[in-house]
């Protein structure tokens, strides 16, 4: 343990009974900080590693909207602002703990002083106290008394931005935060310290169930293809409507990445706050206005945003969009681990175009981003042609999905060789854009030879995949998708061969669970019996793989280069912890208090109660859900959530309406 002072030391050796400073936080990540044992001791104290040491949160949320309030007018304010932007504490929930072991037989002039050792982490870290029903911020002017040491200091910290978030405009913080506490009786002190560090923040997969969706208002110029979404949302058993953000491109996707940052709790639960990365924007005007929309219309209590991704005078591209991001499940191979995934992003490395997100992705040290080819396709998106689904039969738990484009050329030929030549290759209702062509005309040697250039690309992404993975062809399914060759290439490309699809892209489509998937309406070529062939194709595949496919026209998205999975976003559900891997899923905090079962009743859904709560005193639960969770942090700190469930939940309603 560091820190007895020379004095000290010299005190104990002449046989004086000296006082020692011990400061401890969850260094074992049990979910609580044990002063009775020595649990929280030895090396995990001082070094932090991904297998142990203490954790805590970036509270970067945007509790009841302040932020959007205070800044209406002004977006670049508005996306600085966060809960942790200044100095008072709106989230405690999402505080990680520290406790002092108490000192008694001090001196009654003795001072206790708590301090972060680096001065760059002390500018990003805040340490509370608490102070009536609330908190106070702990700096370093700030004197702890010889009772308050001999009973033993309670504190609370978070962080005011993740890992890489930047210090001095141009480097990038490790968070890591090594937190002392001094303690001075006279001529005698002591010092000890505890390493802490910020959660990584870790990007979503498809083995995590989606709990809300997003969609732009911007479709509605057919309600068709929102109507549609809206609908299948509400079937999937997902409790929270379609969210529908105004005033943004169709292209919500490309916006921001969800991601999620997450640390032991107690009771064997888990605190956690998604939070997102929006796509570096600096020269795309209608990208950069929507870092404001973001802040404004998905940012909020619960939802944190990082800020500050890329230098000002960065130029952002296609490649930088987020759409250009998928995830591989978590996995092991040849002595690495990924027990969080892995991310995957469509780049040129060769052309030095790399996207400007990745340094900040490589910051987190958990997910190390896996860089492939997308610069042949005409937007440059790996959700173009790759995809990873969860897999109930597999031993691995997922499998890769991706475009397979001489499968769908072998549709077309075989309903060609089964006389259907003559017949349009797209049912598509006509427009400006689709022209009536005969199967037979489109299947030229022009577009036979696009098609395999195409599986050439693809092949060298398996290729890499099974070298950094492990997969085999066993874990790997191809989805038809055909593509044409772009003729007015815009974007910059790995030579001049670019693509797009000719129908719209099947794997480019939504993942709600193991077993249900979004995928675009095909509108290919109607045979004898009425059947789509292309779609009937994309249907079997998926059916395989273990997914019921609910189809939705999203033709005005496809004419201008996008489909479903570009027309959405979603937040997913926090899984396992990944320092405990394979254990039992996890959810995001809840503001309920977990009470037993009253004697003799039924217990009450924690959400239900909350519900009824907010309901009882005329709010929404949006409205009243951070005052529910104040009160039950308060409730658990005085210890009354022990209690009858019925009397805790009235205890927390009066709180609630004293609050608001």
């Amino acid at each position: 343990m560091r820190g007895s002072t020379a004095l000290s030391f010299a005190l104990t050796l002449a046989g004086v009974v000296a006082f020692q400073a011990d400061i401890r936080a969850d260094s074992n990540r049990d979910g609580k900080v044990s002063i009775d044992d020595s649990s929280d001791l030895g090396e995990s104290k001082q070094t932090w590693t991904e297998e142990s040491g203490a954790m805590f949160l970036p509270n970067i949320g945007d509790t009841m909207g302040r932020c959007r309030d205070l800044n209406s007018g002004n977006e670049e304010a508005l996306v600085k602002c966060n809960d942790a932007s200044d100095d008072i504490q709106r989230a405690p929930q999402y505080l990680a703990p520290l406790k002092t072991v108490p000192i008694q037989d001090l001196g009654p002039g003795a001072v206790g002083k708590i301090s972060v050792s680096d001065q760059a982490a002390r500018s990003l870290v805040r340490v509370f106290r608490p102070k009536g029903d609330g908190w106070e911020i702990v700096t370093d002017e700030t004197s702890f008394s010889a009772e308050e040491l001999a009973k033993g200091l309670e504190l609370g910290i978070d962080a005011r931005g993740p890992r890489g978030h930047k210090i001095d405009g141009t480097r990038l913080w490790d968070g890591r935060a090594t937190v002392e506490f001094t303690v001075i009786d006279g001529e005698t002190n002591s010092t000890d310290s505890v390493a802490m560090r910020v959660a990584p923040l870790l990007t979503q997969t498809h083995q995590q169930r989606a709990v809300k969706v997003f969609a732009s208002s911007t479709l509605k110029s057919d309600n068709q293809m929102l109507n549609q979404f809206q609908q299948i949302v509400k079937e999937s058993g997902i409790e929270e409507p379609l969210h529908q953000v105004v005033g943004l491109t169709p292209f919500i996707q490309d916006l921001f990445e969800t991601m999620y940052a997450s640390i032991p709790g107690p009771d064997g639960a888990i605190t956690s706050m998604p939070i997102l990365l929006p796509a570096p924007a600096n020269n795309y005007e209608w990208v950069t206005e929507a870092g404001g929309h973001v802040a404004r219309q998905i940012r909020f209590t619960g939802v944190g945003m990082v800020t500050d991704v890329v230098p000002d005078d960065d130029n952002q591209e296609t490649l930088d969009s987020m759409g250009n991001l998928e995830t591989i499940p978590p996995y092991e191979f040849n002595g690495k681990k990924y027990p969080a995934g892995r991310i995957v992003v469509g780049a040129n490395e060769t052309a030095g175009r790399v996207p400007l997100s990745v340094p900040f992705l490589q910051a987190q040290e958990m997910q190390d981003p896996l860089l492939v080819d997308s610069t042949w396709l005409e937007i440059q998106h790996v959700d173009e042609f790759l995809q990873f689904l969860p897999a109930k039969t597999s031993p691995r738990g997922w499998r890769v999905m991706v475009a397979d484009p001489l499968g769908a050329l072998k549709i077309l030929q075989d309903a060609k060789a089964d006389g259907y030549g003559n017949d349009s290759y797209s049912s598509r209702p006509l427009t400006g854009k689709t022209p009536v062509v005969s199967l037979e005309k489109y299947l030229s040697p022009t577009l036979i030879k696009t098609n395999e250039e195409c599986a050439r690309r693809i092949q060298g992404t398996i290729d890499l995949l099974k070298r950094e993975t492990g997969i085999t062809d066993d874990d790997i399914m191809g989805v038809p998708v055909l593509y044409y060759k772009a003729l007015d290439v815009q974007i910059p490309a790995n030579g001049d061969f670019q693509v797009g699809a000719v129908y719209p892209n099947a794997i480019n489509g939504l993942v709600l669970s193991d077993s249900a998937y979004v995928a675009p309406q095909q509108f290919g070529l109607i045979n004898g019996t009425g059947t789509d062939i292309m779609q009937h194709a994309v249907e079997e595949v998926y059916k395989k793989a273990g997914f019921d496919v609910k189809f939705v026209d999203d033709w005005e998205m496809h004419e201008i280069k996008g489909d479903v999975h570009c027309a959405t976003n979603v937040i997913r559900e926090i899984p396992a912890p990944w320092w405990q891997p394979g254990q039992p899923e996890a959810s995001p905090p809840e503001a309920s208090p977990k009470a037993s079962p009253s004697e003799g009743g039924q217990q009450m859904d924690p959400r239900e109660r909350e519900q009824k709560l907010c309901e009882n005193i005329g709010k929404s639960l949006d409205e009243c859900r951070p005052q529910v969770a104040e009160c039950v942090f308060r409730a658990r700190k005085e210890g009354i959530t022990g209690q009858d469930e019925d009397e805790t939940w009235k205890k927390i309603e009066e709180c609630v309406k004293a609050v608001i």
